[in-house]
């Protein structure tokens, strides 16, 4: 998904888990942050809502109605008000801003040169750093980073005053590389480059704090009027608005109560962006984008609220799921789109859904696709290319005839069936071969309906050997907690008990296929 000149897209995730947390104090990072963005005449304060009318102008009295509420435009009046009004506290443990962060320099020193050099070798061969970062100025640069991080709190003068005379961007870039999975020095690192103005730290910050936010205080107290968040204010309302900034700033006035605001900005943003054709290397690809929710979630969450106001707005739930779905190939949406499309018998496009979520890795559109394969092998639902004139759908009591007949054909009158007869539609046999490559992938993503279903596949292909070693297998690995898992179980224990006995045909029950 590309934006229009340097506006990247908004709809890539992070992979790597960062657990930035954010604090309560307002205004250690604001004088300097503050400034720099006035300098930059970043601080814009763009009023998106519909002006009230003239006959409202002459009320003193505050409107009950949410909707219709007018965001207060200055950034001081709601810091004067943020004093009155109760705000969220937040746990000192999630304290963003550290003081210096937690370790010994010479272990984490000793990490850079060694495990550090393979993630900058790493990053180079997916062109995520540029050619000019080298192996000695990505160490050159990660050994000021953490010489800094232990030696104090973080500052501008950490990014600005390096080593290799780089830009701050590059010099965040590499310091995501520099120690990922050390939670404080990460949150330093965040904390530095906010001052330093490199967005996707002002993004993670925001980001993480909207999220303590909702988590801690279940949305009953406005957002504080952090730094972080008057920058990302000015980066969403700015002459060339950014629509990651665009999204986060909608949740800020969703959070304040100004529905109106914040859902007209996001259908700003469903204007700018558009999916891309090629993947762009850099810091924003789906390796270092900032955890931002996706602007489809933050959509339907606004739109839910307004729902219960009873205000419409531009754009349906089932026209943000089918577009996210169709146009940007989400896959969280195209699960939620397949579903939509199976309720209106529309098999073609639901598998197509569902393939496309598969090849993304979601682990139920996995399991899903292998269930409808299953069944279509059954012949339950007609097969790609036949048509609901020439389907003709199965009794229940003889589900799985076609494909046993299917099965026990000779090669040579199978060979001569598909060369001289014309017939073009895929066999049965070859959804069921479907069925269980999908079904084993959904093992590997930790399915354990899935690993039973494979083994009884296993079973009746005359296997019951390898059967048997996949649910002696699945419990070893103990994956069965809560009683739903022990119920399964159970079940798996008594399926070995019966196993090796030549008459007993196990059944998976139903409710292991979903679709």
């Amino acid at each position: 998904m590309s934006l229009t000149g340097s506006r990247r897209s908004i709809g890539r995730r992070c992979q790597l888990s960062l657990h930035a947390r954010i604090s309560s104090p307002a205004g250690l990072l604001y004088s300097s942050l503050h400034s720099c963005l006035i300098q930059n005449n970043l601080v814009l304060h763009h009023q998106l809502a519909p002006r009230p009318s003239l006959t409202s102008l002459f009320h003193t009295t505050a409107s009950s109605n949410a909707l219709y509420r007018t965001p207060r435009r200055s950034p001081t009046v709601r810091r004067a008000e943020n004093n009155r009004i109760p705000v969220a506290p937040v746990p000192n443990a999630n304290s963003a801003y550290e003081s210096h962060i937690e370790g010994d320099p010479a272990t984490h020193l000793a990490w850079l040169q060694g495990h550090g050099v393979d993630s900058w070798a790493d990053a180079r061969i997916a062109k995520s750093l540029k050619s000019n970062i080298t192996k000695d100025v990505f160490v050159t640069t990660g050994k000021h980073l953490i010489t800094r991080a232990h030696g104090g709190p973080p500052t501008l003068g950490a990014f600005e005053n390096n080593p290799c005379n780089l830009t701050p961007f590059e010099v965040f870039n590499i310091g995501r590389l520099v120690l990922p999975h050390h939670q404080s020095f990460q949150r330093w690192l965040c904390s530095a480059g906010a001052l330093a103005q490199v967005r996707p730290a002002i993004y993670i910050q925001a980001a993480a704090y909207l999220k303590n936010l909702l988590a801690y205080s279940k949305s009953k107290y406005p957002p504080r009027d952090e730094p972080y968040l008057q920058a990302v204010e000015a980066l969403a309302t700015g002459p060339q608005p950014d629509p990651r900034a665009m999204c986060l700033h909608a949740q800020v006035l969703c959070h304040r109560q100004h529905y109106r605001q914040a859902i007209a900005l996001l259908d700003e943003v469903l204007e700018l962006i558009y999916p891309s054709k090629e993947l762009e290397h850099g810091f924003e690809t789906p390796l270092y984008f900032p955890p931002i929710e996706s602007v489809w979630d933050t959509y339907l969450w606004v739109q839910g609220i307004m729902h219960e106001y009873k205000s419409k707005t531009k754009y349906t739930r089932d026209e943000i799921i089918r577009r996210a779905a169709t146009e940007f190939k989400d896959p969280k949406y195209l699960v939620l789109y397949a579903g939509i499309l199976r309720e209106q018998g529309r098999w073609d496009e639901y598998e197509e859904c569902m393939f496309w979520a598969s090849r993304a890795g979601n682990p139920q559109a996995i399991r899903r696709l292998a269930s409808y394969y299953y069944f279509t092998a059954l012949g339950r639902y007609r097969r790609r290319g036949e048509s609901p004139q020439d389907f003709r759908p199965v009794k229940s009591g003889e589900e799985g005839r076609r494909l046993q007949k299917e099965q026990n054909r000779s090669w040579w009158q199978r060979l001569s069936e598909e060369i001289w007869s014309g017939h073009s539609l895929p066999s049965l046999t070859h959804y069921r071969a479907l069925a269980r490559e999908w079904f084993e992938l959904a093992t590997f993503y930790g399915s354990p309906e899935s690993a039973v279903i494979v083994a009884v596949m296993d079973r009746e292909d005359g296997r019951p050997g390898d059967g048997a070693n996949v649910l002696r297998e699945l419990l070893r690995e103990g994956r069965f907690q809560g009683p739903e898992r022990e119920k399964l179980q159970k079940s798996i224990e008594s399926l070995l008990d019966n196993w090796s006995d030549p008459a007993f045909k196990p059944k998976v029950p139903e409710s292991y296929y979903v679709l």
